[in-house]
């Protein structure tokens, strides 16, 4: 077997767009994903996605609104890809690992450090290989960030900063997203970068973090840049003002297992933004962490300013694997669709992993880790004192969560 039979679980916003990762992969000699069934609690979302990947596939896939059924009535099917509102994600995981099927989930990974655990133990109980689709770290930006660290261009890194706070009080992509028992956009946003930091620079020890909710009242934009039929149809629909239970702006002073103290500002609401990241090094500055369709930098000390390209001629030997990456991204820089090139990359390592049987490189473990550190930062606000990362991964500190794990049946 040379491809993977896998269900497309949740036909939203998210849902579409790993289609069109989808249809970038198929267009690869690298494919080693075939789709078999959708399946959507909402039939008219399945059918709609339905007529996108016959459009884009051209094979119109069968729909379902239940995914035992989809297990049962799809023949060989082997895996599932869950991209559904994350709070149903511990739920739905759990019963695809269950059915005996292998599982790439879609991030935040769960809505809950305790919810993460059981995704972790059930993928462990059941031998399946449970994957998270964290796009940011596989940009090419990333990547040749992660090798200017590993060939230690700046030295040793001893500070940095990830400064990615939004102004307004627009509603951010969708209203679930602004309340607290849904998860809320700092976990959904965060842990983008928890995960970005965590793969540049290492764990995370402690946090000492503050958070805020400042617009409780969040207002419909009126337009909307995706242009995706879903997310013109769900704008449509949206209500003009939602109100909001989650914060939506935090701070915090993280300090790494390496010794190096990164200085965290992130959210979306306020008068205010500021938009810098850094890592500084003895002998320079990488003025990014990388990500989805960023470019890398570099300052030497001594030097003028270096762009992607020109870093580029300075580490020949620097590489893009698997040689997927490299088709998609010949000239080790993002190009076109970055967005599903990178969705394409996350199903094609998934794929890799189900027929080999090898771990991916953000498992469950590593998708548990981004949420922790999120929620490091406002467990530490709850509780007005710094915190330790692993006793928020261990869920001895879940003082912020309690509430959530009761909405979710897991108090």
């Amino acid at each position: 077997m040379d491809r993977i039979r896998i269900g497309l679980v949740g036909c939203g916003g998210m849902g579409t767009r790993h289609l069109y990762g989808l249809s970038e992969l198929v267009r690869t000699p690298f494919c080693n994903v075939e789709l078999a069934g959708l399946c959507d609690i909402r039939r008219d979302n399945a059918e709609l996605a339905a007529a996108e990947a016959e459009r884009l596939l051209g094979c119109r896939p069968p729909v379902f609104t239940d995914l035992e059924d989809m297990a049962r009535r799809v023949p060989d099917l082997v895996a599932v890809d869950v991209v559904t509102d994350p709070s149903g994600h511990h739920t739905l995981v759990c019963q695809a690992l269950a059915l005996g099927l292998h599982v790439l989930v879609e991030k935040p990974m769960a809505i809950s450090v305790r919810a993460c655990q059981q995704m972790v133990a059930a993928a462990q109980r059941h031998g399946r290989v449970l994957s998270v689709a964290e796009n940011y770290r596989r940009d090419p930006s990333a990547r040749l960030v992660r090798h200017l660290l590993d060939r230690e261009a700046i030295g040793p890194p001893y500070l940095a900063w990830l400064h990615a706070l939004s102004a307004g009080d627009a509603i951010f992509i969708t209203p679930w997203r602004h309340l607290q028992e849904r998860g809320g956009l700092l976990l959904d946003m965060g842990v983008h970068y928890t995960d970005l930091l965590r793969y540049q620079l290492g764990d995370i020890e402690q946090v000492d973090g503050a958070a805020w909710l400042v617009q409780p009242r969040r207002r419909k934009p009126e337009r909307i840049g995706d242009p995706y039929e879903f997310y013109q149809r769900r704008h449509a629909a949206m209500d003009d003002e939602v109100p909001a239970t989650a914060e939506d702006c935090s701070v915090a002073l993280l300090r790494l297992r390496s010794g190096v103290v990164v200085d965290w500002i992130m959210g979306a609401g306020g008068q205010a933004s500021c938009h810098d990241q850094a890592i500084l090094g003895p002998k320079g500055v990488i003025p990014t962490f990388g990500g989805r369709g960023l470019r890398a930098a570099l300052r030497l000390a001594g030097q003028q300013p270096l762009e992607h390209e020109q870093i580029l001629t300075l580490v020949p030997e620097f590489a893009l694997e698997p040689p997927l990456a490299a088709h998609l991204f010949p000239d080790r820089v993002w190009a076109g669709n970055v967005d599903w090139r990178l969705v394409a990359l996350e199903l094609h390592e998934f794929g890799q992993c189900v027929l080999a049987g090898r771990a991916p490189e953000v498992d469950g473990r590593e998708g548990l880790k981004d949420v922790a550190a999120v929620y490091a930062i406002l467990e530490s606000a709850a509780c007005g004192q710094a915190v330790r990362v692993c006793d928020v991964e261990s869920g001895a500190v879940c003082r912020y969560q309690a509430p959530i794990d009761e909405a979710l049946g897991l108090g």
